[in-house]
């Protein structure tokens, strides 16, 4: 798998600005010497480098320590939020269909860090792993800290989509502001909205009203793939098959948001997914044998009918442009999971 381009980072300037006090004596008197302008703030991360470095190394120590469905329980020292959920589904699947690929590989190797300048809590980081493996794409991992005495969590985790360009961030030692969800103002739309609008356009692709805001992407070409192998099978027609699949968001998992250098975001937020193939024709039944291994492991004995549904658990990246930007918003990684399948 090729690895994934990352741009040079730009960097800013941080310019201080003095103003010397000074007496004028005038008419016999003095007047007082004007108030000293204030400095202008210095912009800095919060935390530096190399605590950024033994925070990922913890992170994974507890990641590896915990790699086992059965362990799934421990991981909650240091992981939370989407991450947890997604990484308990992939230990689930990994075990029960024996294919490693479904375990991501979340290791402290890191080619670059987004470091957070907020002074407040909660604070977001964000690390770009290494590749880990020439056939395996590298993730992109969100750390949280919500408040002073709590450690940093993993909150989330995608993988990078092969080709696809980050956008340039702030050296790490300046940090990188976070980004509202309300922010419609500085971006081309705010980062709840981009994210909104994703899930309609994964839904109904070509035919969404906003599908011309977003530049095609992995992800939906995989999900057009998916409908074409379960509706081009032979004597789909004759079944009176429907097929769908739709998207939402899933407000409870939030979403994280962080300046790009260009003046855009990147954005990344959960999503909830449910694919449905349904068999028009009296008596006719979904042939379970012919499903993928991990939808097979989660029908478990549930006996065959004319309906399968799929839930999934989705975990994308979006990189929104600046305000004002003609280019698109772009889908830069994802994670798509399925979490549930019932039959009937």
């Amino acid at each position: 798998m090729p690895r994934s381009a990352v741009r040079p980072r730009s960097r800013a300037g941080v310019c201080l600005a003095t103003v010397a006090a000074a007496a004028v004596l005038l008419a016999g008197c003095t007047a007082e010497p004007p108030a000293p302008v204030p400095e202008a703030p210095v912009v800095a991360a919060v935390v530096s480098e190399a605590q950024e470095r033994k925070i990922l190394a913890s992170v994974a120590a507890v990641v590896v320590e915990h790699d086992e469905a059965s362990a799934a329980e421990g991981l909650r020292a240091r992981m939370t939020g989407p991450a947890l959920a997604m990484r308990q589904a992939e230990l689930r699947l990994a075990g029960a269909t024996g294919d490693e690929r479904w375990r991501t590989d979340l290791s402290a190797q890191t080619q670059q860090v987004v470091l957070p300048s907020d002074q407040g809590w909660p604070r977001t980081s964000y690390a770009i792993q290494a590749q880990p493996d020439t056939r395996v794409a590298p993730a992109l991992m969100v750390l949280d800290q919500r408040s002073a005495r709590e450690q940093y969590r993993l909150w989330g985790y995608v993988s990078l989509v092969p080709g696809a360009s980050l956008p340039p961030f702030a050296e790490s030692e300046l940090g990188s502001a976070a980004v509202t969800p309300d922010d419609g103002t500085s971006l081309v739309r705010s980062p709840a909205q981009a994210l909104a609008d994703y899930a309609e356009v994964l839904s109904e692709d070509a035919a969404a009203a906003n599908a011309g805001a977003f530049d095609d992407d992995r992800l939906r070409q995989t999900m057009r793939d998916v409908e074409a192998s379960q509706t081009g099978v032979p004597g789909w027609r004759t079944t009176e098959g429907t097929y769908s699949f739709a998207a939402r968001v899933e407000p409870d998992l939030g979403l994280r948001a962080v300046r790009t250098a260009d003046g855009g975001a990147l954005v990344l937020g959960g999503l909830t997914s449910t694919q449905t193939v349904a068999l028009g024709q009296e008596g006719a039944e979904i042939e379970t044998d012919a499903l993928p291994a991990a939808q097979k492991v989660l029908l478990g004995d549930q006996e065959p009918a004319d309906r399968l549904r799929t839930r999934y658990r989705d975990f994308v990246a979006l990189y929104v442009p600046a305000a004002g930007s003609e280019r698109k918003i772009t889908l830069v990684g994802f994670r798509h999971i399925p979490i549930d399948v019932s039959s009937g």
